[in-house]
């Protein structure tokens, strides 16, 4: 966040920001629906995903029908809308369904708290990550909605680094102080290791 936003990118990270300015993600996982990566294999048999290549969900083979006919099959589309349909309610009801939207269905076989079926087994892991970078996220939303550049959330960071002190905690959360964690890194330094 502090050197690299519109110069190193991380499709999680896109992926996420997208979710939260209402933007379509690049990624299917985090898409609110699916439906639209399906496979075709080298017989021409199609799938309605390549990680759902079985016989429950082919749809056709295409030197039997066309292609855009087998997208657009209500077997297809009740794929794609099934992700959002088939939540649990511990899902529907979770702060950051918004950007996770339950991920890819097929990692969707743990339970819930509850002991509800179809909850994805990386949920404990979404729910940290979309906490922990919720606040820039939101940054980068409004630089977005003022038509400025997610970039500029770097100046923002330099400002508060400026008046940080150096025995402060470091801001990721360490036990650890700020010279000796991020800040050699936020200020340009380089310290022998354990720092000074």
């Amino acid at each position: 966040m502090r050197r690299d936003v519109g110069r190193v990118y991380v499709q999680m990270f896109d992926t996420t920001l997208a979710n939260w300015v209402g933007e379509p993600p690049s990624t299917c996982v985090h898409c609110e629906t699916c439906g639209l990566a399906l496979a075709l294999e080298h017989t021409g048999d199609v799938y309605s995903c390549d990680h759902f290549v079985e016989p429950r969900y082919l749809l056709g083979n295409i030197t039997d029908r066309h292609l855009i006919d087998l997208v657009a099959s209500p077997q297809q589309r009740q794929f794609g809308l099934d992700k959002l349909h088939t939540l649990p309610r511990y899902c529907r009801e979770c702060d950051v369904r918004f950007t996770c939207h339950g991920g890819c269905p097929k990692d969707r076989f743990t339970t819930t708290p509850d002991g509800a079926p179809g909850l994805n087994y990386l949920c404990p892991s979404y729910k940290l990550f979309f906490h922990h970078v919720q606040k820039p996220m939101r940054t980068m939303a409004q630089l977005l909605a003022a038509d400025r550049a997610p970039a500029a959330i770097m100046n923002l960071y330099h400002a508060q680094d400026a008046r940080r002190r150096r025995n402060e905690p470091c801001t990721c959360g360490s036990d650890r102080k700020w010279k000796h964690r991020h800040g050699n890194v936020a200020l340009g330094a380089i310290s022998p290791a354990g720092g000074r």
